[in-house]
């Protein structure tokens, strides 16, 4: 009988747990540990950088350049911010620490793509505000609801080109209106409205105005409180959320050419909890609404005639005003989960949330361009509520994940050739000690 020797079966096992590099090489001494590969960021993004040793100084690079300093454990402010700059940018990261004896340690890179907001409207702080911008068919404009020069509590509706300038006001025969979105040939508007003089909010009832003479039609008559309405892809219903069985659900409503109603309103969801908001999917097959269900409020889908419900979002936080990319896979919305109303995107299947603003004030009521390169939101980064756009990367491809078992680049097949070179080497040595 052969007995192996505890030396020999040591370094047997230190050769099949050595990295994929084939190394012993220590992990880094620094790391950005704030942003990961792949994270989209904008405005001035504070960057946490981890570091050990007797260092006396950490430094962020930005694609070569230092772009901030400070000492250790102390927040890097990033300012990303470059003049007139609207396309999305890629960025390299590297933390680097300084020794005392100024020796220089960098961390592993992290590849970031900055964003850069513009803004649109610019009325200032009681001149009136911008918001809920929703996309023309389109693509080429904007409308949106304003009270410039009205009183604070009367909304008009107006339109603007995408790429700014002055906007228009769309006139009809209504005082009061709220969720402006356009019908599917760009020639009538859905809208919510009641008569400030002989009732209030909860009056509020669907209509429709053809933009060319003005004129509005009724959508919608119970006495309870209908809001947010959206006309289908196809031109035959009008979705809408409605106070009238008691709670918020979402509704939908057949409707003809014109916008007038053409069938009685058929309820979608109906539980006990508000879900409203509703937003058809580019190809009228499905439904996103958000429902305040639980402790937070979250993201559902279903199909439009209500079946196959499905929660997208499951947490404490507030995300809401859920809208469509153009491919139908991922849904934006705005949430609370960072401690201020920012943009997010998710896939429709659920998972992995992406980030798409990070300021300080509130950014809301995102609406994704038909092209699917741009989102449209309103936000108070500048005092006052103000409509805004970002353009956006393409997103098929912002959250690939390698998987350890598929990937097939470098780093992927170092690991099982490092591995099952060190099994032949160990079933060698272990068949020539054999008797």
């Amino acid at each position: 009988v052969h007995r192996f020797r505890p030396s020999l079966v040591l370094l047997v096992a230190t050769f099949l747990l050595l990295p994929a590099t084939g190394s012993l090489e220590q992990p880094s001494l620094v790391a950005i540990t704030s942003l990961a590969d792949g994270d989209w960021a904008e405005g001035t993004v504070e960057v946490e950088i981890a570091a050990e040793g007797d260092f006396t100084q950490v430094e962020l690079l930005a694609n070569s350049a230092v772009v901030a300093s400070g000492s250790p454990g102390e927040l890097l402010a990033w300012d990303t911010a470059v003049v007139n700059a609207t396309v999305p940018a890629d960025f390299t990261l590297v933390a680097r620490a300084i020794y005392s004896d100024g020796s220089r340690v960098e961390s592993t890179p992290v590849r970031v793509t900055v964003l850069y907001p513009r803004q649109l409207t610019f009325e200032t702080n009681g001149e009136g505000i911008n918001i809920q911008p929703e996309w023309h068919p389109s693509g080429d404009q904007l409308v949106f609801k304003s009270n410039r020069g009205l009183e604070q509590h009367i909304y008009h509706i107006y339109t603007m080109d995408a790429t700014g300038g002055d906007p228009v006001e769309v006139l009809t025969d209504r005082s009061y209106h709220g969720y402006p979105g356009w019908s599917p040939d760009g020639s009538r508007m859905v809208f919510n409205s009641y008569d400030p003089e002989n009732g209030t909010t909860h009056d509020m009832d669907i209509f429709v105005v053809n933009l060319s003479s003005g004129e509005s039609v009724q959508v919608t008559f119970d006495p309870a409180f209908d809001d947010s309405g959206r006309w289908s892809p196809n031109s035959k219903a009008i979705s809408f959320h409605s106070g009238r069985s008691g709670s918020l659900d979402v509704w939908k409503i057949p409707v003809a050419d014109d916008g007038s109603p053409a069938g009685e309103p058929v309820q979608l969801t109906s539980t006990d909890a508000s879900e409203h908001c509703p937003r058809w999917s580019f190809d009228g097959e499905w439904i996103v609404y958000q429902a305040d269900r639980d402790e937070g409020t979250d993201i559902w889908v279903m199909r439009s005639n209500g079946s196959d419900t499905r929660r997208v979002t499951d947490d404490s936080y507030y995300d809401g005003y859920p809208g469509w990319s153009p491919n139908g896979e991922w849904l934006v919305y705005d949430s609370e989960r960072d401690g201020n109303k920012d943009l997010y995107l998710v896939p429709v299947e659920g998972g992995m949330q992406k980030r798409v603003t990070m300021d300080s004030a509130v950014d809301q009521h995102p609406s994704w361009s038909p092209n699917g390169h741009s989102l449209a939101f309103h936000s108070g980064r500048d005092d006052n509520l103000n409509l805004w756009i970002v353009d956006i990367p393409d997103i098929t491809s912002a959250l690939v994940v390698p998987d350890a078992e598929t990937d097939t680049g470098a780093g992927g097949l170092l690991l099982p050739l490092a591995l099952g070179s060190a099994t032949v080497a160990l079933a060698l040595f272990l068949r020539r000690r054999s008797p």
